[in-house]
């Protein structure tokens, strides 16, 4: 088995899809946000479209090719992982930096990683794991004492 793949799909909710992955994690996953923030989805706010979704031929990816939209299945499991609280997005990373007035030199030094690896977080291109975020919580609190 080749983790990373969607299993099945199906339309949940208003902008809310029901996943498996070929691990064996279930997630419901709430695009809504997503949709409202990118005009180039705006067709995907209309049941009727959105219900349309469908697993791609190789399990890599969601579609609806009526409104031409895709999704690949790594940003979904990033998405899912992101709403379930098991990692942070990268946006609750970059506002913990901006409330604790942090650069990017500063933030690599408070949590102990590279400021490449910042960088990556501040990108979304790498998803940054439950322990950073736990420590990001760790940091702000001991700010606030």
């Amino acid at each position: 088995m080749t983790l990373g793949k969607i299993a099945s799909v199906a339309a949940a909710d208003e902008c809310k899809l029901a996943l498996s992955f070929d691990d064996g994690l279930e997630a419901i996953i709430d695009l809504s946000g997503i949709i409202q923030k990118h005009a180039g989805l705006a067709a995907l706010a209309h049941s009727t479209n959105f219900r349309r979704v469908r697993l791609s031929d190789d399990g890599w990816s969601l579609e609806w090719p009526d409104v031409e939209v895709d999704f690949g299945a790594p940003q979904l499991r990033r998405w899912a992982d992101d709403q379930a609280g098991r990692t942070m997005s990268a946006d609750s990373f970059r506002e913990w930096m901006q409330r604790s007035q942090l650069t990017l030199d500063r933030a690599a030094e408070e949590l102990g990683l590279s400021r490449r690896t910042i960088a990556y977080y501040l990108s979304g291109e790498q998803p940054i794991p439950r322990t950073v975020m736990l420590a990001t919580e760790g940091l702000a609190a001991r700010q606030l004492a």
